[in-house]
């Protein structure tokens, strides 16, 4: 059996493409809606060049009209396009966080855990000071070996406005009920 730690697994889900899509699929319709057919379909242009940039063998062709098309934008649609990716993008996270909230949702109501191949990060250290064979002082040892680093980072996508983040509440509470309603029709 092969174990799997949940809190760094990166396969995506039915239901996280699923999520992705209708996000997305929304946030075209009122990109569309406020900043018109003209910016929506540059940012579909973009997003699909970005597309094939990161599927295609030869990369060097589809980059070079990538980066041609975002050098003619003038600063107005340059913002425009660079806020749409970062909704975007904000929008993936929420979805992910979910779909992680999911899983870890799995996990704990499966009623045999010892069928699961899920494990945490916890639960192996818990089992290494449970094994007898190995010694607390050799695990103590190893620790104060370790090097571990802290890591800060300053990035544009961490710091929301409160309404923002609001906003983003809500939509997590929605795609909560679509899913419980989806799997659950009861």
């Amino acid at each position: 059996m092969i174990k799997r730690d949940l809190y760094y697994e990166r396969i995506p889900t039915k239901s996280l493409r699923e999520d992705i899509r209708l996000l997305g699929t929304f946030l075209g319709k009122v990109i569309k809606n406020q900043e018109g057919k003209e910016i929506f379909e540059l940012i579909e242009k973009i997003r699909l060049l970005s597309k094939i940039n990161t599927n295609n063998f030869n990369k060097h062709n589809s980059y070079k009209s990538l980066s041609g098309k975002i050098k003619k934008l003038n600063s107005e649609k340059m913002f425009k396009v660079t806020r749409s990716f970062t909704h975007l993008l904000n929008l993936m996270n929420l979805a992910e966080s979910l779909d992680a909230s999911r899983k870890l949702n799995e996990h704990e109501i499966s009623s045999n855990k010892e069928k699961t191949s899920n494990i945490f990060i916890e639960q192996i250290i818990k089992n290494l000071f449970k094994n007898k064979k190995i010694l607390n002082k050799k695990i103590y040892d190893q620790a104060k070996n370790l090097n571990i680093g802290i890591v800060l980072t300053a990035h544009p996508t961490e710091v929301k406005r409160r309404t923002l983040i609001q906003k983003y509440a809500q939509l997590i509470e929605i795609l909560e009920q679509r899913h419980l309603y989806k799997n659950y029709p009861s």
